[in-house]
């Protein structure tokens, strides 16, 4: 049983590719998701949502996200989840779904979910009776994961939502006291809001199941989006598998007239390939910076190619510009042609660009953008602009930067060579980690002891609380025995007044 209803297209994108994987190892999939897939497949079921939500291109207002607060951030990302959760709950697909669960009673070995934000729909395994569970994310590295796997969270050293740090840097002073402001807002908000939410949602579309802290217990393994070569190295325990970068593989050929308009022939001085990905449209960044930003492209030697949803553009467009709807990303960015991806820097973006070693110049808005614009600067391998601050100058000198300054694509390819060093690909270990999963009832044997303990056990509270008491008795007891020791022997003050009395 497989299910990724995140309504982001790229996490439709990185969970598929492990759909793809299993079908390719001759199992048989069933499948509540977002798209259709590209083909069918005999051993394919396919519950797609198709409700409006789901297909109407999403519009975020990029001026206000660009320059969230920490809580405005909160109250977004949760928003956000809440109705695409209401949506799918409502959708014809996730109906049909539980009806053919519950009249037809297919047998399943294991569960995979796309987990973090979507918690709800582990119901699901209530339904097909609690199997060994999958939860995997095309979010970096969720707290929440750590949290569920029972491994250990240091906001020291792994930023709360963010990008981990690089060869062993420590996080500075103020980003590990931001990162530990971040987690204290989320897990309160998470804690006291959010989980209850999912709670009430779990008895009210999945009769007799129990609470939501009740079924985690079934999960055996989480699949998160990591790789130290980008990511940089975290204390994990088994049971959390990084497989970052499994929708990223070796680039197949372009369309003919997307290449036409790359190749070496076309485009002596190389090309910039520019692009926000799948939830973010290029068509509604602010027109004032968007003209400023084709002018700027104007000023170079290369040529661009931009994927643009929109035709008020096209009477706009310096020579060496063109814009396409679509674009096969993966499949551009591994041209040998390539000088520059000028990105949002969303997680599944700067993974393909890192996988294959283009520098990037980074425009993030929300979200994990954010961080990993941060990580491009910080390791080398680009530049960033906010997006509020865009200029003709400014874009055109980072741009600029970036394509001409060896150092940018150097340090790249030293990201890449890590990147690519691993003993099988990231998709190969996921689908393996999902197989043995079922072959061992739920992997007991890497289940982490944490979760069997309170919080307070893990952070050893009570026995501190348990020393803190010994040591005040015995601190007592030492008063007392001095206090006894202390008074005159054989004297009483009864004794010494009726002594005085004599004399």
């Amino acid at each position: 049983m497989f299910v990724s209803t995140m309504i982001s297209p790229s996490h439709y994108i990185f969970v598929s590719s492990l759909a793809r994987e299993l079908l390719r190892r001759g199992h048989h999939l069933t499948e509540l998701v977002i798209r259709p897939p590209a083909s069918p497949h005999p051993n394919r079921t396919s519950f797609v949502i198709e409700d409006k939500n789901y297909i109407e291109v999403l519009d975020f207002n990029l001026e206000e996200t660009s320059s969230y607060s920490l809580f405005d951030e909160i109250y977004f990302l949760y928003e956000y989840c809440e109705q695409t959760t209401n949506d799918t709950l409502r959708s014809k697909a996730f109906l049909d779904l539980m009806k053919h669960i519950r009249q037809k009673k297919p047998k399943f070995d294991v569960f995979v979910l796309d987990y973090p934000l979507q918690e709800t729909f582990i119901g699901i395994n209530h339904e097909i009776g609690r199997k060994p569970m999958v939860a995997m994310t095309a979010f970096n590295m969720p707290e929440d994961v750590l949290r569920l796997m029972g491994s250990p969270y240091f906001p020291s050293l792994l930023p709360y939502a963010g990008v981990g740090a690089h060869g062993g840097e420590p996080l500075t002073f103020y980003e590990r006291a931001e990162s530990l402001v971040r987690w204290l807002a989320y897990r309160a908000y998470i804690d006291w809001k959010y989980r209850p939410w999912v709670n009430q949602l779990l008895a009210e579309h999945f009769p007799g199941s129990p609470p939501l802290e009740e079924l985690e217990k079934d999960v055996a393994i989480s699949l998160v989006n990591t790789n130290p070569a980008l990511h940089g190295p975290v204390p994990l325990v088994p049971s959390i598998v990084e497989v970052g970068g499994m929708q990223a593989q070796p680039a197949r050929p372009l369309p003919a007239d997307i290449l036409d308009w790359v190749n070496e022939k076309a485009a002596p001085h190389g090309f910039v390939f520019m692009s926000f990905g799948t939830n973010v449209r290029s068509a509604s960044i602010n027109k004032g910076r968007r003209d400023a930003i084709l002018r700027a492209f104007g000023r170079i030697k290369q040529r661009v190619l931009w994927k643009y949803e929109e035709d008020d553009i096209l009477d706009k467009l310096p020579a060496n510009v063109r814009v396409v709807k679509w674009a096969p990303q993966n499949d551009i960015l591994g041209q040998p042609n390539i000088r520059c991806f000028v990105s949002h820097n969303g997680g599944l973006s700067t993974q393909e660009a890192s996988y294959h070693g283009v520098p990037i110049l980074g425009i993030p808005f929300f979200a994990d953008q954010i961080h990993y614009a941060k990580k491009t600067v910080r390791i080398g391998v680009g530049r960033t602009l906010t997006y509020t601050n865009i200029t003709e100058e400014n874009f055109y000198e980072a741009l600029n930067d970036v394509v001409n300054n060896p150092r940018y694509r150097e340090n790249m390819l030293r990201v890449r060579r890590a990147l690519r060093d691993q003993k099988e690909t990231p998709v190969e270990r996921a689908a393996w980690y999902v197989e043995m999963a079922a072959r061992t009832a739920g992997a007991p044997h890497l289940r982490s002891p944490a979760l069997r303990l309170r919080w307070y056990e893990i952070w050893m509270l009570d026995i501190l609380a348990a020393f803190l008491a010994a040591l005040a008795a015995l601190g007592l007891a030492l008063r007392l025995l001095v206090r006894a020791a202390c008074a005159p022997r054989g004297s009483t003050p009864t004794r010494r007044a009726a002594k005085d009395k004599t004399h």
